[in-house]
């Protein structure tokens, strides 16, 4: 088989344009459009919730009927599916009852929430997860069974869709047309809430169709794991960057970040590999200040930074009138010629060391008995999170004797964050743990340098090359790093700018989609096939 006749269908919950919320959105819409740039077939099935535009989808007449039944009763599950194409390759749409009313990908709305008389459950996971999940799984076999199609390989995004390799395997009516296709497995997070675990063995069993002996295989921690169960069965099962394949499988049983399920994978043999994801340039080039939403375009590989200065003034300027999107901002920025400006965009949790930045941002601007405080340095924050987080950053903003030195957005946008990147000088990362990191890459290549915990896919920033890293996790090293890395740029701006424009430089070497397709996603996909290939090889044989 040569590699471009390769089929792949991916399955994800969510895909950039048509629904989504986190980075596995970015994921499945770009690594889809590198595989059909790389010249191969692809396809992708997903959900169509309820809040999905139905504009430009297409009813392809196909009904699938399959079931999902629960422990005490029948349940047939009747879906229609949609579809449309993004990116030169078809997507699949599942409407299904469970998704027809879905405001939201995996939590309730707060308009959701109102509406069945329960705003405490704003945020919380659906109570239906596990069937949205079945449901789509189980359809995107039916379909490619009444489609026809012959994939090479199914390319399963994170638990909501890892038990497709058990069931294609052992479920009676999809066994056989299975035999020959490869599946994998993309861990985008192992930390807690992303495991997809269910606790009533018998509903796993019963819904999923699965034997009992392997519903049992895959209880951990009084749950049933999706990873462990799938894991078993997959081709290959891979998380979003070396590092933190690494610290996974590496973890003690007990550790919390992970919840244990490294220490579970060794017990069952499965072998976990890093493939680092990637970003696409082209979607933060501030060479075309218009497409990017930028004041003023600029050149950091060819060291034409006067755009980023004017990027900077304008965004300053809009902070401190109070309005920026129609989002909430607290506090003001006192701007000056080569005051530093350092920045984060995150989410405001514990995960993402929020706590550890605001110490940080203490020890810069109010010192500590062994330093001085920083007479210069702005912090500039983009996020919304955790209520307590959101009040304490707002404290700082506000304090009389801040005011001037540290403002904060509350909320989030893809605009604003670009405007954000531009205008800073330093991009802070302090996550307890990070599968991967892509603000990283997105702060880079709009030439500003990220200042990370050394963590998970972190450690792919290069301390005094592509950017700066520290560890431990503590506010003090945060603090000291900043210190270090404003030193350089006030005392060696020829060496700054270098390592921006090294940054850049390393991420089309390395970090492009059609870069980690190649030689991350590629060999694991040909692995994959191999059951086709010897099938083949059989057949000849005869």
């Amino acid at each position: 088989m040569e590699t471009s006749d390769l089929e792949v269908w991916m399955v994800s919950r969510e895909m950039e344009e048509i629904a989504g919320v986190g980075g596995v959105k970015d994921v499945t819409r770009q690594l889809l459009a590198a595989i059909v740039r790389r010249g191969l077939r692809a396809s992708l099935v997903m959900p169509r919730y309820g809040m999905v535009d139905s504009a430009s989808l297409i009813d392809t007449g196909i009904e699938l009927t399959f079931p999902t039944d629960y422990t005490d009763s029948r349940h047939t599950t009747h879906a229609r599916v949609y579809r449309t194409e993004l990116v030169g390759a078809p997507i699949y749409l599942i409407d299904a009852p469970c998704y027809a009313e879905k405001e939201g990908i995996y939590t309730y709305t707060a308009n959701e929430a109102r509406r069945i008389g329960r705003p405490e459950v704003t945020g919380c996971g659906y109570y239906d997860f596990f069937e949205m999940n079945i449901v789509l799984q189980k359809a995107t076999l039916e379909l490619i069974q009444t489609l026809g199609a012959h994939p090479d390989v199914i390319h399963c995004q994170d638990a909501h869709a890892a038990l497709v390799p058990a069931m294609m395997r052992l479920v009676p009516r999809y066994t056989e047309y299975f035999a020959d296709v490869g599946a994998g497995i993309t861990i985008h997070n192992a930390g807690p809430g992303y495991h997809q675990e269910v606790y009533d063995t018998a509903l796993a069993q019963t819904m999923t169709e699965l034997p009992e002996e392997v519903i049992r295989q895959g209880i951990h921690r009084e749950g049933v794991y999706p990873f462990l169960v799938g894991g078993i069965y997959a081709d290959f099962v891979n998380t979003v960057s070396e590092n933190y394949a690494r610290e996974v499988m590496e973890a003690s049983p007990d550790d919390e970040q992970t919840m244990g399920i490294g220490a579970a994978f060794r017990a069952r043999g499965i072998h976990l590999v890093g493939v680092t994801n990637g970003i696409d340039p082209s979607e933060y080039d501030p060479t075309r200040p218009q497409e990017m939403g930028l004041a003023a375009g600029y050149d950091p590989l060819k060291g034409d930074m006067a755009g980023k200065a004017v990027c900077r003034r304008v965004l300053i300027v809009e902070i401190n009138s109070g309005k920026s999107d129609s989002l909430h901002i607290d506090g003001y920025l006192d701007d000056a010629p080569g005051r530093p400006l350092v920045t984060m965009v995150s989410r405001l949790t514990a995960q993402k060391g929020v706590d550890r930045f605001i110490g940080a941002v203490r020890l810069l601007l109010e010192g500590s008995p062994n330093q001085p405080p920083d007479p210069d340095v702005l912090f500039l924050v983009l996020g919304a999170g955790d209520p307590a987080y959101q009040e304490a950053l707002a404290q700082l903003a506000n304090a009389p004797h801040l005011r001037g030195r540290i403002a904060v957005i509350i909320g989030h946008g893809p605009a604003v964050a670009r405007r954000v990147y531009a205008a800073g000088d330093f991009f802070v990362n302090p996550a307890a743990f990070e599968p991967c990191g892509l603000t990283d890459y997105m702060a880079q290549l709009m030439g500003t340098v990220p200042v990370v915990h050394l963590v998970g896919g972190l450690v792919k920033v290069q301390d005094g090359i592509t950017g700066y890293g520290y560890y431990p996790h503590t506010s003090e090293a945060l603090a000291a790093t900043l210190r270090r890395a404003i030193t350089v740029m006030r005392e060696r701006p020829d060496q700054h700018l270098r390592i921006i424009q090294q940054a850049i430089r390393t991420i089309y070497e390395r970090y492009t989609w059609d870069k980690v397709l190649e030689n991350g996603y590629m060999p694991l996909y040909k692995q994959a096939a191999r059951r086709k290939m010897s099938k083949a090889s059989l057949r000849e044989s005869y």
